[in-house]
């Protein structure tokens, strides 16, 4: 690391969330790596505190347990904020991909696209360091068990990316649970339990397929929340939207209008869909759609893990609809209860 680069390892004790400040030293430019909204008031702070001017704040991914800052950031400082090109967050400044570059000073932040845990994850290199988000976690990586996230594209981004850059790169991620702040590229493929030893695709994918993880607790308030660069206040209105779960949806089918978010191929995939739904694309097709619904109707939407149809209740309840609810947890949920589905 050279004499003039600022680094700061900040911490989330309540959701295990690494934040990350990088500054030049002389220029005194310096960037945020996936804040958390409480820790606004420290992370400014501290910017102050070393004399630093605070240009853009990045985010790794759409996080699903917690709420970025980078939206309250931008209201206090007239920061720019990015994101994945592939999120399609239309309320950040910057949407990045693979072979960006950001400046801050004389350093440069180099944007690798690591997909896997959702699809639209990036790392970012910066020296010998290198920042993974929920990618590639010290002894382990992120799950991919919703917002499309993919094994089969985890592995090719950790084995193919990230395992290509020097061995001595210094591993900075979005989290950790067990009291480790960084690993090497080198530790990792020696002792990482879901990669060592050069396993194979297959033996990966039967891995993650097995971690029956519980669900993040801030998912339903926190995607909607960073679908809107961390407007914690989207749906907050006088009607409130509810999560309901698999159990509590199949007993009260027939007392909603079921609408499927998904696209149309999704619809008719492995995980089905519930008898009765009305396949309507989250985005353009369903605002058209809704605008010619009864706001009175009893609205419930369902997708594949619970985030566009948190989204797309957030849209209703914004457009006036009283009744709204939707399926935590998505069709994931719905088939783990073994529920009826159609193809």
């Amino acid at each position: 690391m050279k004499k003039d680069l600022i680094f700061q390892q900040l911490f989330d004790a309540e959701t295990f969330t690494y934040t990350y400040l990088l500054a030049d030293a002389v220029s005194k430019e310096a960037i945020l790596i996936d804040t958390v909204i409480e820790n606004v008031d420290r992370d400014l702070k501290l910017i102050d505190e070393l004399g630093l001017n605070l240009t853009i704040v990045l985010d790794t991914h759409i996080h699903a347990d917690h709420v970025t800052g980078s939206g309250k950031i931008r209201s206090l400082r007239g920061v720019k904020t990015a994101v994945p090109i592939k999120s399609n967050i239309a309320c950040a400044d910057l949407n990045l991909s693979e072979g960006d570059e950001i400046k801050f000073g004389a350093f440069t932040i180099q944007v690798l696209e690591t997909p896997g845990h959702t699809d639209a994850s990036i790392s970012f290199i910066c020296e010998d360091m290198v920042f993974t988000g929920d990618a590639l976690l010290i002894r382990g990586t992120g799950r991919t068990d919703f917002q499309s996230g993919s094994s089969s594209d985890l592995y090719d981004s950790i084995t193919k990316k990230l395992f290509s850059l020097p061995k001595q790169t210094v591993i900075y991620p979005g989290h950790d649970y067990k009291g480790f702040t960084t690993s090497t590229i080198e530790l990792e493929m020696k002792h990482n339990p879901r990669l060592d030893g050069g396993r194979s695709k297959a033996e990966f994918i039967k891995i993650m397929n097995d971690l029956k993880l519980a669900y993040p607790k801030k998912i339903d308030e926190a995607l909607p929340a960073n679908q809107a660069c961390g407007s914690v206040s989207l749906g907050k209105a006088d009607t409130e939207y509810k999560t309901v779960s698999a159990q509590e949806a199949k007993a009260q089918l027939r007392e909603v209008f079921i609408i499927d978010v998904r696209g149309p191929d999704e619809f008719h995939d492995e995980l089905g869909h519930i008898a009765g739904a009305h396949q309507v694309t989250l985005g353009p097709e369903l605002n058209s759609f809704l605008e010619g619904c009864d706001r009175q109707k009893n609205i419930f939407f369902v997708c594949r893990s619970g985030q566009r149809s948190a989204t797309a209740s957030n849209i209703a309840i914004q457009m006036g609809f009283q009744k709204v609810s939707h399926l935590g947890g998505g069709m994931i949920s719905w088939n783990q209860n073994k529920f009826a589905i159609e193809k």
